[in-house]
């Protein structure tokens, strides 16, 4: 089935389900929201002329839910404009002197969706949506970058007490900016977890991901693993941990034969306002390609600096192991201006799952304010510093402020 017929079914079967709702109905339970963030964003990077770019990205939408239908449908618009800084490369308008920003100008649909539940344990979402599960490691709805990620998928999702499962069926990846960048895809993805008690979380998932698109071809895969999480309390500090593994091999449209693993480790402390956190990933690579998750959040997962993942996959061809560590200090604040903050550091150290090689370390900081009304505004840095060996990214360093608004 080609991407326009998919294309026009999908529009085909959110007018079909739209016109099953009453008017009235539909324009009594309208509820108009936003999200806006403006954000000063500069990087240093060695090897390129230094970038900066001040963009607000701003997403207005609207939510139909009669309160005595089943239906519910929302739509959502994305844009981005550049207030000032051209001085950097972007996809849309490649600069290869300048470090890269990639947060151009574009105005996209970013959210279509028609959900039915005909009971409270069942539903359907048919559109275009957001996806997320275990962490949005393997599958997810990245906005990091001005432009978020979403999918042209049906899904289907079963709650029951302590159970959860979904099943989801996906043909189109909109990764921006814009929709200059969009994938066509085959996926078929099943996720199911149960938690047994706040201490006690498993969810298991397959999922086979066919990516067709001519030079992506080799990041379709059938992927499968498990992940455990849970808190408790040890006297008065609080302990939580995660662990999710997966192993992949290639499949569908891929011509590049690999077996790769995943494996995302992590433990914190909290005490009172205080945290502190350990981590340990780490992404395989057989010195062709590394563990693949075309329809994942990256960043983040390797450093705030981004100089290890991109292009569907979230290691370099020989795969990272990632050694971390993070304090933080926060609380809340009784004033009529601000809420709460936390301030924090995370220390990484980097180095070749497959060869062993030193890929250098990197120092990322932050301080985040919330206000009233919705109001945030933070402060982050991240500074990556290499091996300066020819096997290693560039030296880069980066530095934003945002702000952001939401109703």
């Amino acid at each position: 089935m080609g991407l326009d017929m998919k294309s026009s079914q999908l529009s085909l079967l959110l007018g079909a389900g739209v016109a099953l709702v009453p008017q009235a109905a539909l324009a009594q339970s309208a509820e108009v929201f936003g999200d806006f963030r403006a954000r000063y964003e500069t990087v240093e990077q060695t090897g390129k002329l230094d970038a900066d770019s001040l963009t607000l990205r701003s997403r207005v939408g609207v939510r139909f839910k009669p309160a005595d239908d089943r239906f519910t449908f929302l739509a959502e618009a994305e844009n981005n404009i550049t207030l000032s800084g051209d001085d950097r490369n972007t996809s849309l308008d490649p600069r290869p002197q300048f470090a890269t920003i990639n947060d151009p100008d574009f105005t996209e649909l970013n959210r279509a969706q028609l959900t039915f539940a005909p009971t409270d344990a069942l539903s359907f979402t048919v559109g275009r949506q957001y996806l997320g599960f275990d962490g949005n490691r393997i599958i997810g709805s990245p906005g990091w970058r001005q432009d978020k990620n979403s999918h042209d998928a049906v899904m289907v999702s079963y709650e029951n007490g302590a159970f959860e499962a979904s099943y989801v069926y996906h043909w189109q990846l909109n990764r921006g900016p814009g929709t200059d960048y969009d994938w066509e895809t085959d996926a078929h993805l099943f996720n199911a977890s149960f938690e047994a008690s706040d201490a006690f979380k498993v969810a298991g998932f397959v999922y086979l991901i066919d990516i067709p698109e001519a030079g992506r071809e080799n990041l379709s895969n059938t992927t499968y693993g498990a992940r455990f999480t849970g808190s408790t309390d040890l006297g008065e500090v609080g302990v939580s941990y995660d662990l999710l593994v997966a192993a992949q091999n290639d499949s569908g449209s891929a011509t590049t034969s690999f077996d790769n693993t995943l494996i995302d480790s992590g433990v914190a402390f909290a005490y009172g306002g205080a945290r502190f956190a350990l981590g340990y990933d780490v992404v395989s690579g057989d010195g062709t390609v590394a563990f693949a998750n075309p329809l994942a959040a990256n960043h983040g997962t390797a450093g705030w600096a981004d100089v290890f993942h991109g292009g569907g996959r979230a290691a370099p061809a020989d795969g990272l192991e990632d050694f971390n560590v993070e304090v933080s200090y926060g609380a809340s604040v009784e004033s009529s201006a601000i809420e709460g903050w936390r301030a924090g550091l995370i220390w990484r150290d980097f180095s070749s799952e497959n060869t062993g090689n030193d890929l250098g370390e990197e120092l990322d900081a932050y301080l985040r304010l919330s206000f009233a009304n919705d109001v945030s505004l933070s402060f982050e840095m991240a500074d990556y510093d290499g091996p300066d060996a020819s096997y290693a990214p560039a030296d880069k360093t980066k530095y934003w402020v945002t702000l952001g608004y939401k109703f």
